[in-house]
């Protein structure tokens, strides 16, 4: 080839690139123009942005606001409200002016009467003799729950919305949120529960509990220290049943031991010192062993009744195997279980609706002596997802977060008074609504390499545009930051919130080159070591579909090809967990206490996709998966330590060197935080506080005492006494 014709070729690969820089610059352009033409003229009633300023608010106090700010106002007394002909009985009512508090918890004291009233819904089975008196079923030291609105009144159906019986199933674990201990509806402190109070003892490896005199089960039957020896002896250690025992019931490579002190009194003793057990039980592993009615199930164990007749048992019942029968004694579905819930399933699927019935022999009162819970009945009626945001639209829900889509905010705060619901926005716990989890044990051996140099995740950061993602995705009100502690949290770090979310192609660019990625195809897509183009996939559940497709544009408009792939739920965790993936996108944790859930900080477990061989090593113990090296492996150490440290104090220092190393290395880039978890509240529901902290390990609503939340057609958080 001559010089003329090699000029004239270099020229020409000249132009061609500039055009590619400018078509891909002029789509970026695009993309960003009908983001914001498509918020412009989505359905925004004015209530919304006012709504979404009043959040806003709500979280810079509580940030400013120790728990002592929140304190719930004692309810004064009034006079009895009635609600004629609807449905809703009445009883000795008392309102607060104050819809912005939150309910707290105290015990009756041992010098009052044990005088106690109880909902109508229960008058002829106590007539018929069917029951005993309330005085009979109520605990000698019941748990006092004090609404931060009013008492009562009692009676009606909170109505709920689900997609099947998984829907009902996260009863226990949303609702009927009965450990020994819970966590305070601002996830500052942990409240006595089933549990009146508690001591901890030789350095955190002895804590001893003291359970309430006089509770019982569901059936009547009395709920002792036995009921906690059961769980262990015969459920925990049993390998039939509970093949693995789970890290938050060992240390020392040992289980747990449990000593009985007294009917009433028992002690957990662990092996070493368990810095974050009473945090574990109040975020739901107190439920795991207080859920266990020993004189029910002992019934159907080889131990007590012997193997050839709980076998001929299981056989009778179409199972192969007596502990496959047992398991299903112990699920939700069997009306015949005992329990401590607050309501207990009395018409189970295929029933529609399903149907839970008030406990008459529930353990807690306000303070009045009324037993909870006020509401009578809770139903579970089954639709598709789409179905569900309609018939939310409607105002056919009682109080419901779940199924609801963000991107039907403005819809639901158009249609919030015509309806007859308050949009109530509770704060959530989570470091992150939307993030991006890089596979970091990549089984591609060129782009493994490429994904665990940081340099790489710091520049798809940069590569992102935060700001049109809030506004196209979440309207504006949620905040551009990294999946670190929110800012109300005593682990807050400012400096790993904002790390790197600079908008910044340009330095995106400047750092992909670093990384050795500097060639680039005729399409401007660049290449890897091996010569091939640089493509990738985010895959998701479908729920992000439009942050998604941004983040998709960003960055492959710095050169690294990227698509969406939807998959069903199942299959995501299928193909997470086989670590097929590229990029997979999910919600924070909940980093407000991020030792609790350190998924995204520390490869913890399962669900930590960024890395999930190095999730099996911490979790096994070595045993299986690959073990780390580097600052990945010092997260690991660090949270070790901090499992075993006491002190409040102690867990802080460690935990924010680990914060430090993940500002550092970038492991899973967030986007967009600080969106707020969206309830639908009818408005006769009271009792339903204004603020409070959201999140799985809160088991939210049931740290808010959704026992004490009640029907009144007679009032409107919206408009006062209707």
């Amino acid at each position: 080839m001559n010089d003329s014709t090699d000029g004239f070729a270099r020229r020409m690969k000249k132009r061609l690139l500039l055009s590619i820089a400018v078509i891909f610059g002029v789509f970026g352009l695009m993309v960003e123009v009908l983001g914001n033409l498509t918020w412009h003229l989505s359905p925004r009633d004015p209530a919304a942005i006012e709504v979404a300023g009043q959040f806003q608010a709500a979280l810079g106090s509580l940030v400013q606001s120790p728990e002592a700010g929140l304190s719930p106002v004692v309810p004064q007394k009034s006079g009895v409200a009635t609600a004629p002909g609807s449905g809703v009985e009445s009883l000795n009512v008392t309102r607060s002016l104050v819809f912005s508090e939150v309910h707290s918890v105290r015990e009756w004291p041992a010098e009052r009467p044990q005088e106690f009233q109880d909902s109508p819904f229960l008058t002829d089975q106590i007539s018929s003799g069917e029951l005993p008196s309330v005085s009979e079923r109520v605990p000698i030291e019941p748990l006092v729950i004090v609404p931060p609105d009013q008492n009562g009144p009692y009676g009606g159906t909170w109505a709920r919305l689900g997609t099947g019986p998984r829907d009902i199933n996260i009863v226990e674990a949303r609702f009927a949120y009965e450990g020994l201990v819970r966590w305070g509806p601002t996830g500052k402190e942990i409240l006595p529960n089933v549990a009146r109070k508690w001591e901890v003892s030789e350095g955190g490896r002895v804590f001893t509990f003291w359970l309430r005199e006089g509770m019982r089960w569901s059936d009547g039957h009395p709920y002792t220290s036995d009921d906690i020896v059961f769980w262990r002896n015969d459920i925990l250690l049993n390998k039939e049943i509970t093949p693995v025992v789970i890290r938050e019931w060992k240390r020392g490579g040992e289980p747990v031991e449990v000593e009985k002190v007294s009917e009433t009194v028992f002690r957990f003793r662990f092996k070493e010192p368990h810095g974050l057990f009473l945090k574990a039980l109040a975020s739901g592993r107190g439920i795991e062993c207080t859920r266990e009615p020993a004189h029910y199930l002992k019934r159907f164990l080889p131990k007590y009744v012997g193997l050839a007749y709980v076998d001929s048992l299981a056989r009778a019942n179409s199972f192969d195997h007596w502990s496959r029968y047992f398991g299903t004694l112990r699920e939700w579905r069997n009306v015949d279980l005992p329990r401590i819930w607050p309501w207990i399933i009395s018409e189970p699927p295929p029933a529609r609706p399903a149907v839970l019935t008030r406990n008459p022999y529930y353990w807690k009162v306000d303070p009045e002596g009324n037993q909870l819970p006020y509401i009578d009945r809770m139903t579970f009626e089954v639709f598709d997802a789409e179905t569900i945001n309609f018939k939310a639209i409607n105002g056919e829900m009682g109080m419901q977060g779940r199924h609801l889509l963000f991107g039907n905010f403005p819809l639901f705060m158009e249609n919030s008074k015509k309806s007859g619901y308050r949009v109530v926005q509770w704060i959530t716990g989570s470091g992150g609504s939307l993030l991006v989890a890089p596979n970091l044990n990549h089984k591609d051996p060129v782009l493994r390499p490429i994904i665990e140099d940081r340099r790489f995740r710091i520049a798809l950061s940069h590569a992102m545009n935060r700001d049109a993602i809030n506004e196209i995705a979440y309207f504006g009100i949620g905040t551009p930051r990294q999946v670190a502690p929110p800012p109300m949290s005593e682990y807050y770090s400012e400096s790993f919130e904002k790390a790197h979310t600079r908008y910044d192609p340009e330095y995106a660019n400047k750092l992909l080159d670093k990384v050795g990625l500097e060639e680039r195809n005729a399409q401007g897509i660049r290449l890897r070591p091996d010569g091939e183009p640089l493509s990738v996939y985010i895959e998701t559940t479908a729920l992000n579909n439009r942050a998604l497709e941004l983040v998709a544009a960003d960055w492959t408009a710095v050169g690294v090809k990227t698509e969406i792939k939807e998959k069903a739920r199942q299959l995501f965790w299928e193909n997470q967990k086989a670590m097929n993936h590229d990029f997979a996108t999910w919600g924070g944790a909940d980093e407000f206490i991020p030792t609790l859930d350190p998924r995204w900080l520390v490869p913890w477990n399962d669900s930590s996709i960024q890395a999930q061989n190095y999730a099996r090593w911490f979790r096994t113990g070595g045993r299986q998966g690959e073990e780390p090296k580097g600052d990945l492996l010092r997260v690991m150490e660090l949270y070790r330590k901090a499992e075993i440290t006491q002190e409040e104090e102690g867990q802080k220092r460690l935990m924010k060197e680990v914060l430090d190393l993940n500002e550092k290395n970038l492991w899973v880039i967030g986007i967009v935080g600080q969106t707020p978890s969206i309830f639908l509240v009818k408005d006769t529901f009271v009792n339903v506080p204004d603020v409070a902290l959201a999140g799985w390990s809160f088991r939210t609503p049931g740290n808010t005492a959704v026992e004490c939340y009640a029907i009144d057609p007679g009032k409107s958080k919206r408009g006062g006494d209707g």
